[in-house]
C-alpha cells in the first residue's frame, strides 16, 4: 500500500504540472456549468448559466418535454463529482486566465477547480492500476511498469489534465474489478456488493459504461473451486449493489432530465452496424491516424495479446479481455466512433488500464528475451512522445490548426498530415519559433521555477517513500519470531 500511495503522489504531481486548468471541449464546459449551477442555485438546471457566463453553443443541453427545465446531456456523477472542486475554487481560487500565448481561448473556468479534479482522479486511477496488476499476480516491478505505461504512454495522461468524465468512470470500473478480485480471493462477500456499487457509480458517470455490467456480473461467479451456492450469492450481491446505484443514478436521473427512464440524453446516437459500414469504424477506432487506439497507445497491441495469452490470474485476465473486446465492438460501431473534437480514441481510453496490465502479463517469467523487452521499450517511448505532444498544447488549439489549414473531416481521420498528432507537431514548430507557449497553468504562474519545483517535489516524495520502505523492512527484520 505504501507504494500505491507514493505512486499516487508522484502521478498527481506530474498531472498537476501538466494541466492548463481550463476546459478542452463542450462536454467539459457543460458538466462544469451544471456543477456551477448546482452550487449557486441548488439545481443542475442550466438556464441560470446560458449566455452568462457560457454561450449557449458551448453547452450540450437536454430540454425536458413537459417541465421548464434544461439540463446537461451527461451522467449525474459527470457533473456532481465536480461540485466540491468548484465550491472550493469559488471560495478560495483565483479568477480564470485571460487570453494569452498559452491560452488562446482564455480561461473559461476557475483554475483551482481544474487542478483539484482530474489530476487527482487520474492519480487515483494509476494507483488502482498498480493494485489491480498485483491482484493479477504480477510482481511489484511489473506492476509499477504497468502503472507507468498506463499513466505516461497513453491518452490517460492527456485526459487527466482536463475535466473529462472518462478518467472518473474508468477509475470506478477499475476499482469495481479490484474489489471483486480481492473479495473472491479472500472469500469476503461484502466486497462483491462494493464492486457492484462502484460499477453502478461508473454507469452514473457515463451511462455507456453499463456495457461493463454483464461482464463483471459473470466474473462475480469466478470460475474457481468455490461452491456454486457461494458464487450465486456473490453474483446476486453484485447485482443488488449495481441496481442500488443505477436505478436512481441513471434511470431516475434520466426521467428527471428527459421524461423517460431509458433516454440517457443520447437519443441521436446511431450505430454503424445498422448500415454496411461497421468495419470502417472498427478499423478506424483501432488504427486510423487521427483516432486509432494503437496509434496513440501503441503498446495496446501487445496488451490485448497479453490479456488473452499472458501470465497471471487467468479469470481476471479474461475478464479484462472480454471488457476490452466489448468496448471495441460497441464504440467502434458508434456512428461518431471518432469522438469528435478530442485527443485520439476518447471512448477507448476506458480500456487502457486493462491493456496496460496485459503488457505486464506478457512480461511474466524470467525467459522474456532482450529483443522483446526492447520492443516494449520502443513502443513505450512512442506512446510517451505522442502523449507529451498532447499535454504540451491545448488540443482545441490543435483542432484550430487543422481548420486553419482547411483539413476536411475525412482527412483528419485518415491522413497523418492532417491528424491531431500532425497538428501538434506544427504547434511544436511554432513553440520553437517563440510564437506560442505550452498549455501549463502552473508553468505560467511559476515561470523559471517550474522545473525546479517539479523536480524538488518529486525528489521529496521519492526520498520519503524509500525511507518508509526501508523503515518497514527494518521493523520486519527485528520483529520477534
Amino acid at each position: 500500500m505504501r507504494i500505491a500511495i507514493a505512486l499516487f503522489l508522484l502521478t498527481a504531481t506530474v498531472y498537476l504540472f501538466s494541466t492548463g486548468a481550463h476546459t478542452y471541449s463542450v462536454d467539459e464546459t457543460t458538466n462544469y456549468a451544471s456543477a456551477r449551477a448546482f452550487v449557486q442555485t441548488g439545481s443542475p438546471d442550466l438556464r441560470s448559466q446560458i449566455d452568462d457566463p457560457f454561450p449557449s453553443i458551448r453547452l450540450l443541453k437536454v430540454e425536458h418535454p413537459d417541465q421548464p427545465r434544461i439540463t446537461g446531456r451527461y451522467g449525474l456523477l459527470a457533473w456532481l463529482s465536480m461540485v466540491p472542486a468548484y465550491a472550493v475554487a469559488s471560495a478560495f481560487g483565483p479568477a480564470p486566465e485571460p487570453v494569452g500565448p498559452a491560452f488562446p481561448q482564455g480561461g473559461d473556468i476557475l483554475p483551482l477547480a481544474g487542478l483539484l479534479f482530474n489530476p487527482i482522479v487520474g492519480a487515483v486511477l494509476i494507483s488502482l492500476i498498480y493494485l489491480l496488476a498485483r491482484a493479477v499476480a504480477l510482481s511489484r516491478w511489473q506492476s509499477l511498469a504497468t502503472a507507468a505505461i498506463a499513466g505516461f504512454t497513453s491518452p490517460i495522461w492527456v485526459y487527466s489534465g482536463t475535466l473529462s468524465s472518462i478518467p472518473l468512470a474508468t477509475t470506478l470500473i477499475v476499482a469495481a474489478l479490484l474489489a471483486l478480485a480481492i473479495g473472491i480471493r479472500r472469500h469476503q462477500m461484502p466486497l462483491a456488493l462494493s464492486s457492484g456499487l462502484l460499477a453502478g457509480l461508473a454507469a452514473a458517470t457515463r451511462p455507456d459504461f453499463i456495457l461493463f455490467a454483464p461482464i463483471l456480473l459473470i466474473a462475480a461467479f469466478a470460475l474457481r473451486p468455490h461452491p456454486v451456492r457461494a458464487a450465486v450469492a456473490r453474483a446476486a450481491l453484485w447485482a443488488v449493489g449495481w441496481a442500488i446505484v443505477v436505478v436512481p443514478g441513471v434511470a431516475l436521473y434520466s426521467l428527471y432530465r428527459t421524461g423517460d427512464f431509458l433516454d440517457f440524453g443520447y437519443a441521436s446516437q446511431t450505430f454503424l452496424w445498422a448500415t454496411d459500414r461497421a468495419h470502417i469504424g472498427l478499423f478506424g477506432i483501432l488504427a486510423s491516424s487521427g483516432f486509432g487506439l494503437f496509434v496513440y497507445f501503441p503498446l495496446g497491441v501487445l496488451g490485448l495479446w497479453g490479456l488473452l495469452a499472458g501470465g497471471g490470474e487467468r479469470w481476471l485476465r479474461w475478464t479484462m479481455a472480454a471488457g476490452t473486446l466489448m468496448a471495441i465492438v460497441l464504440y467502434g460501431t458508434f456512428n461518431d466512433w471518432e469522438g469528435g473534437v478530442s485527443w485520439g480514441p476518447r471512448y477507448l481510453t476506458s480500456i487502457v488500464p486493462f491493456l496496460a496490465i496485459g503488457v505486464g502479463c506478457l512480461l511474466v517469467g524470467p525467459r522474456v528475451s532482450l529483443p522483446a523487452r526492447l520492443a516494449v521499450a520502443l513502443l513505450a517511448v512512442w506512446g510517451a512522445a505522442v502523449s507529451i505532444l498532447g499535454i504540451f498544447f491545448d488540443y482545441q488549439r490543435g483542432w484550430q490548426n487543422l481548420w486553419d489549414v482547411g483539413a476536411r473531416p475525412d482527412q483528419i481521420i485518415w491522413d497523418p498530415h492532417f491528424s491531431p498528432i500532425g497538428a501538434h507537431l506544427r504547434l511544436l514548430r511554432q513553440w520553437i519559433d517563440g510564437l506560442i507557449e505550452p498549455d501549463f497553468y502552473l508553468g505560467q504562474k511559476l515561470g523559471v521555477w517550474t522545473v525546479p519545483a517539479l523536480v524538488g517535489i518529486l525528489a521529496i516524495i521519492l526520498i520519503g517513500t524509500v525511507a518508509a520502505l526501508a523503515r518497514a523492512r527494518l521493523s520486519a527484520a527485528i520483529r520477534p519470531g
